[in-house]
C-alpha cells in the first residue's frame, strides 16, 4: 500500500512538546523499519514521515495550512475503516491559566471563528497527546489539549486513537513516562498493530543509522587566539557576529512581546497582538544594565532570593523629548503585573568543563571563528523544528550564549549520543549499550535515577562516557569487522544541542511608580533617561535555586544563579522581552472621595509576590495621581480597598518587601494578613487565613457585596488550594453550591476581575 502522509504539529512554551514530537517521529520511524507484520494487519495503512523531519509549531506552520490539512476526497465511512485520510499526529502544552500556548494562539483564534464550516476536517484523523501538571487541578491540566481536540471533533475532524495525557509530575520522567506508555500501548498499536520488538544491535559493523546533521561548520581562516572577550566587549556585541546573534535570539521571542519605537523609545500601543515582521527590532530582546542587585532574605537563610532593578534600554538617542500634549496619551512602557522574558548565558565554568569533554579536534578550534550553515531553508513550514545557531561565531561563543548545556539531557538526546561512543575505546560499545538503555522505555526508572534524581547535565555526560572524545583508531576495524564508527564533530554536536530556552519572571515593579534616579529628567511617567541611553527601570524578585542531590551532587538553576552574579554596571548585556502577563484588567479608577471604585484581594506565596507587589504599587501610584487633583475635606481619609493575603516560612528569614507592607498598612492604603508557615508548630498556608478572615465572612463579602477583584499568584499547588478555598466559600452561600461558584468564577475571569498566575 502507497505510504500516506503524516504531519507532526506541537504546541509548547518550555519547548517539552516539541521534544515529544522529536522522540515520537524517530520511534516512528524505528517501528515502520524494524516490526514485523501479522498477516491480518497487511490491509492497515502506512503513514509517512519526511526523513529527520519532526514537525513543526502550529503558528509556523500556519493557519491556513492547517485548514488546508481537512481537504481530501476520502469519505467519512472510509476514514472510519482506516482508509486513506490525512493524518496529524499534535502534542499540545497547557500554559497560564489553562491557556493555549503562545504559538498556536493565530491558528486557535481562527479556528473558534463562527464562519468555519462543521465539515472543515472531515478528510482528517488527528491523534493527541496532551502536556500538562496535575498540581494545577482538573480541570487545567490538560486543558489547551482538551479543548483543541473538542474544537477538531466540532470541524468533522475524527480521533485516530485515543487521547494521551503526559503529567509533569509522573516519576522517573514526567511527561516523557506518560508519552511512551500512551506511544507503546495505543499510538503505535493503532499504526502497525502486533509487532515483535527487535533489539537494536549495537556491535561493531552492526550498521547503526548515523543521523544526518542539517548543520555544517567550517573555520572562516581567521584565528582568534584572544579568545570570547577582546577587553570588556562580549562575542555578541562584537561587530562581526552581532547581527548573527541577533537572528539566534529573535527566534526565542515571545508571539505576545511589546513592540518599541526605534526612534523615540515608546511602547507601541496594541503591539503585543501585532506579528513579529511589524516589530522595528525584528523579534530582537531588548538590552538592559543592572542598577542594583540586593539579597532580600536574611543571610542565615537557606534561601537567596534577590531583588534586581534594571534599566532597560529602548533608544540609543539621548534626546526624545516629546511635547505636553503627546505625554497626556502616552502610554506606559510596560503594565503592571508584566512578564519580563530574560535569555540568560551559561556560566564560564560550565562552559569550560563542557569543552574539556569534548574531542580534541574540537577542542583546539573552540575560540577560531566558524561559519554556520544548514541545508534547512527558513521558507519551509518544519525550519522551526531546527536551531537557527548563529551563521557566523565560535564555539565557545555559541556554548557560552545558545546552548542549553546546563539542562538535563533527555532520553532522544543520550540516544543520539550513543552514536558517537567510540567502540576502540576500552569500554565504548559498553557505553554505547548504557546510553541506549537510558534512552528506552523500559529503563525509565534508571533514567530517572541517573539523570533527573542526581541533576547530571550535559557536561556530566560527557565526561562519565569519555568514550565520546577518544579518537583514536578511528575508522580501523575490530577483529576483523568494520567498526562504522564516525567521530563526533561540530555539525552533530549543533544538532544533538538545544537552545537555551527565556525564562519568565513576573515584574515586581509598578511602571508608574520607577521614574526616580540619575539622569531621569525625561518628564514622562514610567520613562528614564540613565548615562545617555532612554528607556524605562523595571524591577524583578528571583530566587536562586541551589542545592544539593541525595548523593551530594551540586546542582543550580540557569537564570537565577545568572543573576545572583549579575553586578551593577552601566553596561548593557541582559537580553530581555516584555510581554502581557495574566493581570491585564487591573482596575484603576477612583471616585470623587478619593477611594478606589473597585477593591483588590492580592492572594500570594514566595515569590509570587512579585506581581502582586506591581499591582498594589500601580493602584497607589493611580490613587496618588487622581487626589493631586481633588481637594478633599480635612477629616476625609480615603480608603485604598487593596488587601494582601501573603505567605512565606519564617518571618524574620523570608518576609519579602516586609518594610514596603507595613509602611503602606500603617498610612490605610493596604490590609495585611499574613501566614508564616515554619513561625509555630503546625503549618500555616494562606488558604487557612483565607478561610477564618472575618470569621469566614472575607471572601464572601469581598466577591460578593463589595464586586471586588482577586488575583492569585504563587506555587501551582498553592494556587489551586486557594481556588477551592474561595468556591468553598461561594458554594457554602450561593443556592446552586459549588457548581454557582464555579460558574460565577468563571464570569469573572472572563471579565479580568479573578486571574491567577501559578508555576510548578
Amino acid at each position: 500500500m502507497e505510504p500516506l502522509p503524516c504531519t507532526i504539529l506541537w504546541s509548547t512554551q518550555g519547548g517539552k512538546a516539541k521534544a515529544c514530537a522529536r522522540r515520537t517521529a524517530r520511534i516512528m520511524r524505528d517501528t515502520a523499519n524494524s516490526c514485523k507484520h501479522t498477516t491480518s494487519n497487511s490491509t492497515r495503512a502506512v503513514y509517512s514521515l519526511p526523513e529527520g523531519c519532526y514537525g513543526s509549531s502550529f503558528d509556523d506552520y500556519g493557519a491556513d495550512e492547517f485548514f488546508k490539512l481537512g481537504k481530501g476526497s476520502a469519505s467519512k465511512s472510509n476514514i472510519h475503516e482506516g482508509g486513506s485520510s490525512r493524518l496529524i499526529i499534535i502534542f499540545i502544552s497547557t500554559t497560564g491559566d489553562a491557556e493555549q500556548c503562545d504559538d498556536i494562539k493565530d491558528t486557535w483564534r481562527k479556528l473558534l471563528r463562527r464562519s468555519v464550516p462543521s465539515d472543515q476536517f472531515q478528510h482528517l484523523q488527528f491523534a493527541m497527546f496532551c502536556l500538562g501538571d496535575r498540581a494545577y487541578g482538573p480541570s487545567a491540566f490538560c486543558a489547551a489539549g482538551r479543548k483543541l481536540a473538542a474544537r477538531m471533533v466540532q470541524l468533522g475532524a475524527q480521533p485516530f486513537c485515543d487521547l494521551g495525557y503526559g503529567d509533569d509530575g509522573t516519576p522517573n520522567g514526567g511527561v516523557f513516562h506518560d508519552l511512551d506508555g500512551w506511544l507503546e500501548n495505543v499510538l503505535l498499536n493503532q499504526m502497525f498493530g502486533k509487532r515483535d520488538v527487535v533489539m537494536e544491535d549495537v556491535s561493531p559493523g552492526a550498521g547503526l543509522r548515523l543521523p544526518q546533521t542539517p548543520y555544517y561548520a567550517k573555520l572562516t581562516g581567521m584565528s582568534n587566539a584572544k579568545g570570547l572577550h577582546n577587553g570588556n566587549e562580549i562575542e555578541w556585541q562584537k561587530k562581526q557576529y552581532g547581527a548573527h546573534y541577533g537572528r539566534f535570539l529573535a527566534a526565542s521571542c515571545p508571539a505576545t512581546s511589546y513592540h518599541y519605537n526605534a526612534d523615540n523609545g515608546r511602547r507601541i500601543s496594541g503591539s503585543e497582538d501585532m506579528p513579529l515582521l511589524d516589530d522595528p527590532l525584528g523579534g530582537r530582546p531588548l538590552v538592559a544594565s543592572v542598577l542594583s542587585n540586593d539579597k532580600i532574605t536574611s543571610e542565615d537563610w537557606v534561601q537567596d532570593t534577590r531583588h534586581v532593578r534594571l534599566h532597560v534600554v529602548t533608544s540609543d538617542a539621548s534626546s526624545t523629548t516629546t511635547t505636553s500634549a503627546q505625554q497626556d496619551t502616552m502610554i506606559l512602557p510596560y503594565k503592571a503585573g508584566d512578564i519580563a522574558t530574560v535569555m540568560p548565558y551559561n556560566p564560564k565554568a560550565t562552559v569550560a568543563r563542557f569543552i574539556s569533554c569534548l574531542p580534541a579536534s574540537i577542542r583546539k578550534i573552540v575560540d577560531d571563528p566558524l561559519e554556520i550553515s544548514t541545508r534547512i531553508t527558513s521558507s519551509t513550514q518544519y525550519s522551526t523544528a531546527y536551531t537557527p545557531w548563529p551563521k557566523e561565531a565560535t564555539l565557545r561563543g555559541i556554548l557560552t550564549y545558545c546552548a542549553d548545556i546546563c539542562s538535563l539531557p533527555e532520553r532522544e538526546d543520550l540516544r543520539a549520543l550513543s552514536f558517537y561512543c567510540n567502540p576502540n575505546h576500552p569500554v565504548g560499545l559498553d557505553q554505547r549499550k548504557k546510553l541506549l538503555s537510558l534512552s528506552e522505555t523500559s529503563d525509565a526508572a534508571l533514567y530517572g535515577d541517573y539523570i533527573l534524581r542526581e541533576k547530571r547535565n550535559w557536561s556530566d555526560i560527557l565526561f562519565d562516557f569519555d568514550s565520546i572524545q577518544f579518537e583514536s583508531n578511528t575508522g580501523d576495524e575490530t577483529n576483523g569487522k568494520s567498526t562504522n564508527f564516525v567521530p563526533l564533530t561540530i555539525g552533530h554536536l549543533l544538532m544533538i544541542l538545544s537552545p537555551i530556552m527565556p525564562r519568565h519572571f513576573s515584574i515586581a515593579s509598578a511602571p508608574s511608580g520607577l521614574s526616580d534616579g540619575i539622569e531621569v529628567n525625561t518628564n514622562e511617567r514610567g520613562y528614564t533617561l540613565r548615562n545617555g541611553k532612554f528607556g524605562f527601570d523595571m524591577e524583578l524578585c528571583v530566587a536562586v535555586v541551589k542545592g544539593k542531590t541525595r548523593y551530594g551532587r551540586q546542582y543550580q538553576g540557569l537564570c537565577s544563579v545568572y543573576f545572583s552574579y549579575l553586578k551593577p554596571t552601566s553596561r548593557q548585556d541582559v537580553h530581555i522581552w516584555i510581554r502581557p502577563g495574566s493581570f491585564g484588567k487591573l482596575p484603576l479608577q477612583v471616585d470623587e472621595r478619593g477611594e478606589f471604585e473597585t477593591p483588590v484581594m492580592c492572594v500570594g506565596a514566595g515569590t509570587g509576590v512579585a506581581p502582586l507587589r506591581s499591582l498594589l504599587q500601580e493602584r497607589e501610584a493611580a490613587r496618588k495621581m487622581s487626589l493631586s487633583s481633588v481637594e478633599l475635606p480635612p477629616t476625609s481619609v480615603p480608603q485604598s480597598k487593596n488587601i494582601l493575603v501573603l505567605g512565606c516560612r519564617k518571618s524574620s528569614m523570608d518576609f519579602y518587601y516586609k518594610k514596603e507592607w507595613e509602611e503602606m498598612k500603617l498610612k490605610g492604603d493596604l490590609r495585611l494578613l499574613t501566614a508564616f508557615s515554619q513561625d509555630q508548630e503546625h503549618k500555616l498556608y494562606v488558604q487557612k487565613i483565607l478561610r477564618e478572615a472575618d470569621e469566614g465572612t472575607l471572601i464572601a463579602k469581598h466577591i460578593l457585596e463589595n464586586n471586588g477583584c482577586i488575583y492569585i499568584a504563587g506555587g501551582a499547588k498553592m494556587a489551586r488550594a486557594v481556588k477551592d478555598e474561595i468556591v468553598e466559600s461561594l458554594g457554602n452561600i450561593l443556592p446552586t453550591g459549588e457548581k454557582g461558584a464555579k460558574i460565577l468564577l468563571y464570569k469573572l475571569q472572563r471579565a479580568g476581575k479573578f486571574s491567577v498566575e501559578a508555576w510548578s
